[in-house]
């Protein structure tokens, strides 16, 4: 799969703001995710929140009022369905599995893209909820999870594992580790020379993902 400049133009409109610069990424998102279980233990529901870099929520904010000329509340709501409909084909940035067997998020039911400030700064976040087609059982499960963009144009990451959170049954216990990736030499340095103009780099933001290990027993169980 790749991503085209046009696609990634159109997921966020950040490729006419960014002054050109050389090396990937160009753009950091802060990642927070939930995992939501039934009371029999089966996952039912994932929940993102992406807060986007201080330079490139602060531009956002202002091309996103002058192109939809509304207010920034409306603004940000237009902006955000934008990014839904242009993220969909690519599954969100998100790769599931569940022992090793990928599954497919639905269309998130809700989401926003709003304004949050923190340390005196403003930030965008878009939060994202889905919920799940059929559940899945836990109980058992080792989960993988990963949110990358495949050209690693955009670095995503959780930065500790106290931004994954299990909202979990009461006779579910589950542990959960954050991998980061093992990088060679060659490939960082290939990723320096990169410069915002290269697109064709699928398989690029793969090799820099983080992943999020989630493995659940029923309570009194063990491996």
């Amino acid at each position: 799969m790749v991503i085209q400049k046009s696609i990634l133009a159109c997921c966020i409109g950040w490729v006419t703001m960014i002054p050109p610069c050389g090396a990937h990424p160009h753009n950091w998102v802060t990642m927070r995710s939930e995992f939501v279980a039934n009371d029999e233990g089966e996952l039912i529901a994932v929940n993102q929140t992406w807060r986007f870099d201080f330079f490139f929520s602060a531009i956002l904010i202002a091309e996103t009022v002058n192109e939809w000329q509304q207010p920034l509340p409306k603004a940000l709501e237009f902006e955000a369905r934008r990014m839904i409909q242009n993220l969909a084909p690519y599954q969100y940035f998100s790769v599931l599995l569940v022992n090793e067997r990928e599954l497919q998020l639905p269309a998130p039911d809700h989401y926003a893209l709003q304004v949050v400030k923190a340390e005196g700064q403003e930030f965008l976040e878009l939060t994202m909820h889905f919920q799940m087609t059929q559940p899945t059982v836990l109980a058992g499960s080792t989960v993988s999870w990963s949110v990358y963009d495949p050209t690693y144009y955009i670095a995503y990451s959780h930065e500790h594992a106290d931004n994954v959170t299990i909202r979990q049954a009461s006779n579910l216990s589950c542990s959960k580790q954050l991998k980061l990736p093992k990088l060679t030499e060659e490939l960082i340095a290939y990723a320096f020379s990169l410069d915002q103009t290269e697109r064709d780099t699928d398989g690029l933001g793969r090799a820099f993902a983080e992943k999020i290990l989630i493995v659940c027993e029923r309570q009194g169980e063990s491996r």
